[in-house]
């Protein structure tokens, strides 16, 4: 009979998965729209003459060129209208003439009196000399003309800016409503431009603040402010026309460069925010997981149900499902399902904090990791140190190896000069290191020297026959050479 102890089966220990976990942050977050924008110049006009025609005799700027109000900026041949002046001023000496011509004779009836003159005549004289006088007045308007005329052939800058585009060259035919000499702008103020679709234009208005980045200068976001908002939608692409002013504007801002501008229209205050790679989406549902324990205390994962706000690039705002004092998943999210059992790490999750306007703050960080990044510096310090020490630990010991094995394989040699062909027992050679060439020390080679001269007198002695001792009696001699007869000596063959 065989008695057995009554063991209990140990339950099975469940998986845990290590997460990084956190509570959401909670802070204030700006409802921001992103459009594009263009920049456009405050003034831009096209020179072109006024109610003149000719060929254009001289373009005294180019592209690029600062002018200022009232500058000098081409010249029109303006030979005929200078005529037509001189027309105009022999037309007014001409009728000033007659108008002096009148008078004197309306003066002269006057005096002779009814009696003498017809009041027809009066009248008669009367009239030519209102007809004179209009007849001056007209020839002082031409003259006018002609004058305004002749100035419209120098053309000038209505406005200080700078030259954009030259179309003409000296030579050319210009007239009112032709193509243009040159475009200036008055780039030193800018509009920012932007259109707006249908279901924003009721968040804007204006005094709003906003930020523009332009893709020439993406590091130098520029305040700005609403200026001006549309009060009618384009018919062609059902957006709202709206523009702003950047105060602090430069020439360095020009017209036509491209950007970005980000419109503040309200603020979320006290918003929690979670990392972006912490939200997993299934079609339009968005969950975040949460460490919760379960009645026996086990810390496991639960899968909440969540809804989005404002996003933020790496950070993402979670308007409801969650509280501010829930212990959000930030790591390892994508290892855990509803229910598993977790360990939240000692480590701090590694998540920059957004700064207000949405940006990342890298000074802003979760707590305890400045605590961690310096333990983190300290222990790879201390590797690195290990590693070190290691490999001086190796160097040593090849060099040591490599002035063992100079003699370690060397016959060992008795005190009396003879060698004993052993190797020496007390101390055996180290074995060599890869690479190495042992030294040929003196001894060795004399080792060496003896050896070869000693076997090559053996063999010098073995390729010498032996002498032949001479016989001491006649018989002697005889029993020899029938000896050493080589008839005597052999086998007869067999036939």
């Amino acid at each position: 009979m065989v008695l057995t102890g009554c063991t209990e089966e140990s339950a099975p220990v469940a998986r845990q998965i290590v997460v990084e976990s956190a509570p959401p942050l909670v802070q204030d977050v700006e409802v921001k729209l992103d459009y594009p924008v263009e920049l456009q110049a405050d003034e831009a006009v096209s020179i072109t003459p006024v109610a003149i025609s000719g060929f254009l005799r001289r373009v005294l700027v180019d592209v690029g060129d600062k002018v200022k109000a009232g500058q000098l900026i081409a010249l029109v041949d303006c030979r005929e209208y200078s005529a037509k002046r001189t027309q105009a001023e022999t037309m007014i000496a001409k009728r000033k003439a007659q108008v002096d011509e009148s008078r004197s004779q309306l003066e002269r009836l006057e005096k002779m009196g009814e009696g003498l003159v017809a009041p027809a005549e009066i009248d008669r004289a009367e009239a030519d000399a209102r007809v004179a006088e209009a007849e001056l007045a007209d020839a002082r308007a031409k003259l006018s003309e002609a004058g305004q005329r002749q100035g419209y052939c120098s053309m000038t800058a209505p406005f200080s800016g700078f030259v954009t585009d030259r179309f003409l060259d000296p030579g050319a035919m210009v007239s009112p409503g032709g193509q243009p000499v040159v475009k200036i702008v008055k780039s030193r103020d800018v509009r920012v431009v932007a259109s707006i679709i249908e279901e924003d234009a009721p968040k804007v208005g204006r005094d709003a603040v906003a930020e523009v980045v332009l893709h020439a200068f993406p590091d130098s976001p520029f305040p700005a402010t609403v200026a001006r908002v549309g009060r009618a939608l384009d018919p062609a692409t059902r957006t709202l026309r709206i523009e702003m002013s950047i105060p602090k504007s430069t020439e360095v801002m020009l017209p036509g460069m491209t950007g970005r501008a980000s419109i503040v229209i309200d603020t979320n205050e006290d918003s929690m925010l979670v990392p972006f790679t912490s939200v997993l989406k299934l079609e339009e549902t968005a969950y975040v997981y949460v460490v919760a324990e379960d009645e026996q205390g086990v810390p496991r994962a639960k899968r909440v149900e969540v809804e989005l706000g404002v996003d933020l690039g790496d950070w993402v705002e979670v308007t409801s499902g969650i509280s501010p004092t829930d212990n959000v998943i930030y790591t390892g999210r994508e290892l855990v399902d509803d229910g598993t059992e977790v360990k939240i790490s000692e480590t701090p999750p590694a998540f920059a904090a957004p700064t207000e306007d949405g940006a990342v703050d890298m000074d802003k960080q979760p707590p305890g990791q400045e605590e961690q990044a310096a333990a983190d510096a300290a222990e790879a310090q201390t590797q690195a140190q290990a590693r070190a020490n290691k490999s001086k630990k190796r160097r040593g010991k090849k060099r040591a190896g490599e002035a063992d094995t100079d003699g370690g394989d060397l016959p060992s040699v008795s005190d009396d000069g003879d060698d004993t062909g052993e190797e020496t027992s007390a101390s055996p050679p180290a074995p060599k290191a890869k690479g190495a060439r042992p030294a040929k020390s003196k001894r060795r080679r004399r080792a060496r020297d003896a050896a070869a001269t000693t076997q090559k007198g053996r063999s010098k002695a073995d390729s010498t026959p032996p002498a032949k001792p001479e016989p001491s009696t006649p018989e002697e001699a005889k029993s020899g050479a029938s000896a050493t007869s080589p008839s005597s000596s052999a086998p007869s063959p067999q036939p």
